[in-house]
């Protein structure tokens, strides 16, 4: 008798376990959400988290959304680690996610988009196309020519060989027919410093990095089909009829692969409507930093969009 208590006692305790790690749509959120960042404090991913999660509150029935920066791997460090948390809804990844699809492009890494499921898409870091402020190439298309007809090769800065800004080069120049030597160096501020010195030729980067820096870098045109909120002058490739393949870092709110559908719907629903509220749009819009309101379903549409015409770009490379 004692026996058969025990083992129905167990049984009990176990079913309450099991139902207290399911979670139910209709009572989403209950509690804060984690929104893990992948690097550390103050860069352009750890800047829409937190433009996010200023905005969050009215959108969550008053829950917080918490950012945790976990740096290391280029981001992957932190993504390993939302892919690896119980599928509750309730730890995110804020993923840059051109980064991420590239290096599995490449080589697989230790986790990737297929490790999650989209929740939605809050903003977008694009590239520019930059030259020395003194420098006689004046547009895009003279730039084109340029490369086309000099004797010599120019020579082109980037932040490293396969990376985002690297890769969103050889958009423009691949589809133009334009051969120039690339030189790597290390992130958006030394590609800005080889302009400024006029070590390079031209160099690509992300576009918020000219601001502030006009007497020293001039901004060719935005790699991009819109306009750019830190240079909202500056032409677009697609404004001057430029042929190019979009090459960006989408910043992606992921949850792990295993999260129930009807809970990923009602985030995307949460994080769209964040991402249209003023006090969102207004600080990405004091950082120079482009917003994006883009839901789950076409989040992930995109993402495969991407794979196959970023694949193409890197068997260019040597």
């Amino acid at each position: 008798m004692f026996q058969l208590k025990m083992i129905k006692c167990l049984a009990a305790c176990a079913a309450f376990a099991l139902s207290a790690g399911v979670v139910h749509a209709g009572d989403f959120p209950e509690r804060p959400i984690d929104m893990i960042v992948g690097f550390k404090a103050g860069g352009g991913t750890d800047t829409y988290a937190r433009a996010l999660a200023s905005a969050a509150e009215a959108h969550t029935g008053g829950q917080p959304v918490v950012v945790v920066n976990k740096p290391g791997g280029g981001g992957l460090v932190g993504g390993r680690f939302v892919a690896d948390q119980p599928p509750t809804g309730y730890t995110l990844y804020l993923a840059s996610a051109g980064s991420m699809v590239l290096k599995n492009l490449i080589k697989p890494q230790v986790v990737s988009t297929d490790d999650f499921k989209m929740v939605g898409t809050i903003g977008e870091l694009t590239a520019g196309i930059f030259v020395p402020a003194n420098s006689p190439i004046q547009s895009l298309d003279e730039l084109i020519e340029a490369g086309k007809t000099s004797d010599t090769a120019l020579r082109w800065g980037h932040t490293g060989r396969g990376n985002v800004w690297h890769v969103a080069g050889l958009g423009v120049l691949n589809p133009n027919d334009v051969k120039a030597k690339d030189v790597p160096f290390k992130g958006g501020s030394g590609v800005r410093a080889a302009l400024a010195s006029s070590e390079v030729d031209f160099g690509v980067m992300g576009a918020h990095l000219g601001r502030g820096f006009e007497d020293e870098v001039r901004l060719l045109a935005v790699l991009s089909n819109e306009p750019h909120p830190a240079a909202p002058d500056a032409p677009t490739a697609k404004d001057l009829g430029v042929n190019f393949i979009p090459v960006s870092s989408q910043m992606i709110v992921m949850a792990p692969a295993r999260t129930p559908d009807d809970v990923v719907a009602q985030l995307s629903d949460i994080i769209v409507a964040i991402t249209q509220d003023a006090a969102y749009l207004d600080t990405l819009n004091t950082a120079g930093l482009p917003s994006a309101s883009v839901n789950g379903a076409d989040t992930a549409a995109n993402i495969d969009a991407s794979k196959a015409d970023w694949g193409q770009l890197l068997e260019s490379l040597e």
